[in-house]
This record gives C-alpha cells, structure tokens and sequence, in this order.
C-alpha cells in the first residue's frame, strides 16, 4: 500500500480500463438531441403516428413581393399532431404593397405603430418559444421546400443561426413527396387542388 494510504487498483484485463475511458469522454451528441428517423413510406408514418413521435403540422401563406420578385411570409400557422396546443400568426412586412399593408391595417383594426407585434423578429421569437415547449419530433407540411426556402430566406434577413432555425434542426415530413410517391409511382410531387380531388372523387 502506498504512502498515502491509497490502495494499488489492478486490472486483470483492459476492459475496466476501456469502459473508464468511455465514461471519461463527452457524449458526442445528446440522444434527445438526435434528429428522429426519416419517414419514407405510408407504414413508417402509421407505426411514427402509433407510437409517442410528436408532430407539428406547419401551414404558411405568402404574399407577392413586387419589389424583390418572389413571394414572401405572409402567415405560418402550426398545430401539434392530437393535441390542442397551436399558433397562427399573421406577418406584417415593409416590403408588402401599399395595399397589402392597408388591408392588413383594416383587417386587424391596428395603427401603423403598432404592427412591431406583427414583424418576422417577433413571430420567430413565439413559434421558437412554442417549439422549445412542445419538443416536436418531425415538423410536417405540403411542399415543404417552398415553405423552408421562404423560412431560410427570412432567418438569413434576420441574421438567425442555422442552429438555432428548428426547420433545419428537427426532422421534416414533406406530404407532398410523401403521397406522389406512394400514390403516383412516376410522380415528385401533386397539386392539391388537382390530384387530391381526383381521389377524393375515384371510386373505392
């Protein structure tokens, strides 16, 4: 026994020594970090929806941005998947025309002063709130590459890290590709106006 009164440890083997190691090292990533598997198929998203996977349907509407020539975030509603938990928030933007901020004014009986409540700054700031409560598994939409690109384009405007963006962080499910592929075999993606009527309409 040495001087210190500390007893020798010997290992018959290199396994105790390897598991002291192990423990020894960070975690590389937290396992409730993780993004949740990929949905591929109409029998992964049964057994996803069967099982304690949490879904946030996200839904946006856009206006057109005559200025920069594409469309802009014009409303982005939300609702967690059997729950009543959801948010819908409309987005009141410089860059709307004259008309689409008057009718927006009009429509919610608000003075320009008191749009601030109404800027993409401040909606991000509760739907991020609201999913750091929530903790969703996979965030669904239709089409959500059009809904991403325009979610990017405003976090890149507001100089948002991509780690702090949930759409980039939590897994998605795209209903689009999701039902072109399982339904239309040859197909990337449907309208829903069109395709979708023309199933709620065939027989069986």
């Amino acid at each position: 026994m040495p001087k210190d009164g500390m007893s020798v440890v010997r290992f018959s083997s290199f396994a105790p020594v390897t598991e002291m190691i192990l423990q020894s090292l960070p975690a590389e990533k937290d396992k409730e970090d993780q993004k949740a598997p990929a949905i591929k198929n109409f029998d992964q998203l049964r057994q996803r929806l069967n099982s304690q996977a949490r879904f946030l349907i996200l839904d946006l509407e856009f206006f057109q941005d005559q200025q920069k020539h594409r469309n802009g975030v014009a409303q982005i509603a939300g609702k967690m998947f059997e729950t009543q938990n959801s948010f819908n928030y409309y987005l009141y933007a410089q860059n709307m025309s004259a008309e689409r901020q008057l009718a927006f004014l009009r429509q919610y009986d608000l003075r320009l002063s008191e749009v601030n409540g109404y800027e993409v700054r401040q909606i991000f700031n509760r739907i991020f709130h609201f999913i750091v409560v929530e903790r969703p598994d996979y965030i669904v939409s239709w089409d959500n590459g059009t809904d991403f690109e325009s979610l990017n384009y405003e976090a890149n405007r507001l100089k948002i890290r991509k780690e702090d963006r949930p759409w980039r962080t939590i897994q998605s499910l795209d209903l689009e590709k999701l039902v072109a592929k399982e339904v239309w075999k040859s197909k990337s993606g449907i309208s829903l106006g069109k395709d979708v009527s023309f199933i709620a309409s065939s027989p069986g």
